[in-house]
């Protein structure tokens, strides 16, 4: 039965903003920032809590502010800044602030001289639930208070991250709670997830702080390195530019500190597979003009899989630059290398019948060979800058350049037959790729009577560029052909590599994508409950694609494919808060997407499609209530289906059209309990297609219902220890497009426990221990990739 038999149903909306009015209004914020340059503290008060502040810069020349360390609302926080300062605000008509100095009041002239430094609030803190007031960017609109955004977003913390022992990204889709989890980075890839009922490979897009880069840069992504995670689902074309409809996630890098901040973590992520991270960070000068922030990472060992490695090296590094009070310029760089030797078995079923049930499988071995490998190796550098012209005007931009290598080979356990399975070959040459990724945009705050505008213009654009080598398959010879014969599945022999030589031929252009977008958008301010946000993107994807790598092979014409498609696409969204606790929106967005590659076993193999236009609607209540942070969003996306038909033609046809509901939580419960975790519902189907056999079908590997609650309980009998845990449902998956063969659900549950003492006055010792699939449970975790084993994890990290 559909979730909704109609398109929305408002009264669902109503009834989330009844019971949400029952709740208690929101606690005060916590605070823990230094003294600091006045403009600098007061600047990061009012940007994390979303309120508009006029600064002039004669006013706040040469002064400090106070600390402000405790709980207060914000005008509370920045009052307490501005204590001493001979300053006080001043509320205007259309609910924006600016100073004005206190009459008579002269006792800040003698404060000394100081430079502007980047302070960074706290947010998304062990102590606060994990609850996160602001996102760091959302796309060209910057960073915006969580709960005013009218989209749905997820933000991971730095805290959260280090209490889950996170090092991969599959521990974080593992508890998101609009992620479902479908592949393991130990697969040889990235993570991967269906999102709002997409499930194509290239489904989830991605940023580095707000700077747009293709999937393939996403095996480079450390969560070490970050600060947090922004995960938005559904369409971001106006945010981020062309993208897929599923969802976007968002790296955001660590950042300078101003205190010193030294960490060194000792780690096991599961059997013999140790790491050593350090995360350091500081001023280079006394004044705080230099600041920087070092990141180093060595991993190695076996995995919770028999015979699987997994080694990783990491040098990350962050400079601020704090030229003026209105001047701040940023840098970064990297180098990153992962190594997996044994890569987790990728299943083909020629027929879904086929299929064993999980438990004829053991989940802690490999169905495939321990010298099938995957290696990349990643360098990045960047630079961003923020410039505040005046009382009106900012200027922001960034620039980001990537160079990374993959390289991969596999063998993956093939079945035609019933009980038995093959092992054929799948050997690649090293893959080059590199991406440039830039945005410039102007800000603009100003009021038109007694409303308030944020205006914002300007340009993003990203280009990417992939060289292949023209012997990239061994092709004729082993590739294709199985290492084995046929096995049962009780047996998984080790057999020596096959000879064969791949990479050494010349290199070509095999791809290249450049996509230029130029925006306007406009965040309207009515009074302190309406406000909308209205905005126009003008996309251009221009593609070229060539199928060298597999025409000279197989022995026919290479297929160059290139086209120049431009889109404009609108964003509108209306935001009501009928209570300061309480923001409800409803909005329509569009995105574009470039097309799809028709595969090689299509006749038209390796043309590329036209670019692609999806839209969504969406409703979504968020409300504070006491410490924890409620979500609800109902959406509508409409998308392009893209297959091969009963022609072998591979094209657009029909839509696929996915209704959803998405609940959250986050946050403390009472004092002692915290949550994280939360509900959708799908109902995703395919229709208007010429296929019969999909026509009304839902999607592969998309449930329609999954759920995730994680939880932490402090003991107070027990001062520094803590309870950890959680359960994690997937409901029923379908594997085949007509829905005869399908996944039953399943649910798993983790246990584990934290302990924090303090070493010294100024040091602490953290220890950590989880098992995660707690009942060592053999499940399906996809159509293509068994769930992974029990496995214990553990780490000691000491802060001093």
């Amino acid at each position: 039965m559909p979730i909704f038999n109609a398109r929305f149903r408002p009264s669902l909306l109503l009834a989330a903003i009844t019971l949400s009015s029952a709740a208690t209004v929101a606690k005060a914020e916590t605070y823990q920032l230094p003294a600091a340059p006045l403009a600098s503290t007061l600047n990061n008060i009012a940007a994390q809590a979303g309120i508009a502040l006029s600064i002039d810069p004669k006013l706040t020349a040469n002064k400090m502010s106070q600390p402000v360390q405790g709980e207060y609302e914000a005008t509370q926080a920045l009052e307490a800044a501005l204590q001493g300062s001979g300053l006080q605000l001043e509320r205007n008509s259309a609910g924006s602030y600016s100073l004005k100095a206190v009459s008579g009041d002269l006792s800040a002239a003698a404060l000394p001289d100081a430079t502007v430094i980047g302070t960074q609030l706290t947010t998304g803190s062990e102590a606060d639930g994990y609850r996160s007031e602001s996102v760091q960017n959302v796309g060209a609109l910057g960073g915006l208070p969580l709960r005013d955004a009218p989209y749905s977003i997820n933000v991971i913390s730095s805290d959260l991250l280090e209490n889950i022992q996170a090092t991969s990204m599959d521990d974080v889709y593992k508890l998101n709670p609009s992620t479902q989890f479908t592949s393991p980075n130990s697969a040889g890839y990235a993570s991967s997830v269906s999102m709002r009922g997409f499930s194509s490979s290239g489904n989830l897009s991605l940023a580095s702080d707000g700077l747009r880069f293709s999937n393939g840069y996403d095996s480079g992504n450390f969560v070490e390195e970050m600060e947090q995670l922004e995960i938005l689902t559904g369409l971001s074309g106006f945010l981020y530019g062309p993208a897929s409809p599923g969802g976007l996630v968002n790296y955001v890098l660590k950042r300078p500190t101003y205190q010193r901040y030294n960490s060194v973590t000792l780690g096991n992520a599961g059997g013999e597979n140790y790491y050593l991270h350090g995360d350091f960070g500081g001023t280079i000068d006394e004044a705080g003009v230099f600041a920087y922030r070092l990141n180093v990472l060595a991993q190695d060992g076996e995995t919770a899989i028999d015979m699987q490695k997994d080694r990783r090296e990491m040098v990350s590094l962050a400079l601020d630059w704090n030229v003026s009070d209105d001047l701040l310029i940023q840098f970064d760089a990297s180098h990153k290398k992962s190594e997996t030797r044994g890569l987790t078995s990728y299943w083909y079923f020629g027929d879904q019948a086929l299929r064993p049930d999980a438990d004829k499988l053991d989940n802690d071995k490999l169905y495939s060979q321990r010298w099938a490998f995957s290696d990349s190796e990643h360098d990045r550098i960047g630079s961003r800058f923020n410039w505040r012209l005046n009382d009106t005007f900012t200027v922001r931009g960034a620039l980001g350049y990537t160079q990374y290598e993959n390289e991969y080979t596999y063998t993956g356990p093939t079945v035609y037959s019933a009980n038995v399975y093959s092992q054929p070959l799948y050997a690649f040459a090293p893959v080059e790729t590199e991406e440039t990724s830039g945005y410039l945009y102007l800000d603009s705050v100003f009021n038109t009577g007694s409303i308030g505008h944020k205006v914002t213009m300007g340009y993003q654009g990203n280009v990417s560029r992939e060289r292949n080598y023209e012997d990239y398959i061994p092709y004729p010879g082993p590739q294709y052909v199985s290492v084995t014969p046929d096995l049962p599945f009780n047996q998984q022999p080790q057999v020596d590599k096959p000879s064969y030589s791949v990479g050494h031929g010349d290199q070509r252009l095999s791809s290249r994508t450049q996509a230029d977008n130029w925006l306007i958008g406009d965040i309207i301010t009515f009074n302190e409950q309406w406000s909308t946000i209205l905005g126009l993107t003008h996309s251009t994807i221009e593609t070229y694609s060539n199928d060298f790598v597999f025409a000279g092979p197989f022995g026919y014409d290479e297929t160059a494919t290139t086209y120049k498609e431009s889109e404009t696409t609108p964003n509108i969204s209306l935001i009501y808060k009928p209570l300061p606790w309480l923001t409800t929106y409803a909005s329509y967005i569009e995105g574009l997407e470039a097309g799809g590659i028709a595969p090689n076993t299509a006749l038209n193999a390796g043309q590329a499609l036209a670019p692609q236009v999806s839209e969504q609607y969406e409703l979504g209540v968020k409300a504070t209530v006491g410490e924890t942070l409620l979500t609800m969003a109902l959406f509508n996306i409409e998308k392009p289906n893209s297959y091969t038909n009963s022609q072998g033609i591979y094209s657009d046809d029909g839509q696929q059209e996915n209704r959803g509901v998405e609940f959250g939580i986050t946050g403390k419960v009472i004092p002692q309990w915290t949550v994280v975790g939360g509900l959708t519902l799908l109902d995703p189907k395919v229709k208007d297609s010429s296929n019969a056999a999909s026509e009304g079908q839902k999607p592969t590997n998309v449930a329609s219902q999954f759920a995730k609650l994680y939880n932490e309980y402090e003991l107070s009998a027990l001062p520094g220890v803590a309870l950890t845990g959680g359960a994690y449902y997937t409901g029923k998956i379908y594997t085949d497009e007509a829905n005869n063969h399908s996944l039953p659900s399943v649910t798993t549950f983790d246990a584990g426990m934290r302990y924090r003492t303090a070493v010294s006055n100024d040091s602490n010792l953290t220890l950590r221990a989880n098992v995660s699939n707690l009942a060592d449970k053999e499940y399906w975790l996809s159509s293509y990739y068994l769930g992974a084993p029990r496995t214990l994890t553990f780490s000691a990290q000491l802060e001093f």
